[in-house]
């Protein structure tokens, strides 16, 4: 899972190639290098963590013996936990990134059967 670049946004949407589109950017949107992000599903819980590379594209392995799929898009979400300040000093203090997750397609390499979901957009959000 994972894949596109995180931009420190409000209100990214995904258009259906699986790449994120950021309607309000402009100077305003960064790349965020070095920021956490969680998977956390059910009321909070902390199911894996990636950190964003020098692009700021993630990407979060989850194994099928640890959550279903249609838990995954139904009861999880991504959370960017880095300071909103330290990427864009217009965001507020407080608060996170959210996004859930939506089902883009499978990968067959071999007998390794991938699903690949990505967020739909990340939205800011007070608590996670």
């Amino acid at each position: 899972m994972g894949g596109p670049s995180t931009f420190c946004s409000i209100n990214a949407t995904l258009n259906g190639t699986a790449n994120p589109i950021f309607p309000i950017c402009s100077s305003l949107c960064h790349i965020v290098i070095d920021a956490l992000v969680q998977l956390r599903c059910g009321s909070g819980n902390v199911v894996s963590i990636s950190t964003t590379n020098r692009l700021g594209v993630f990407g979060i392995l989850v194994l099928p013996i640890q959550i279903s799929l249609s838990s995954l898009l139904s009861d999880c979400n991504l959370i960017v936990s880095t300071p909103l300040l330290r990427c864009n000093a217009t965001l507020p203090r407080l608060g996170v990134l959210r996004s859930p997750l939506q089902f883009v397609g499978n990968t067959t390499v071999g007998l390794l059967h991938v699903v690949n979901v990505a967020p739909t957009g990340f939205v800011y959000v007070l608590s996670p």
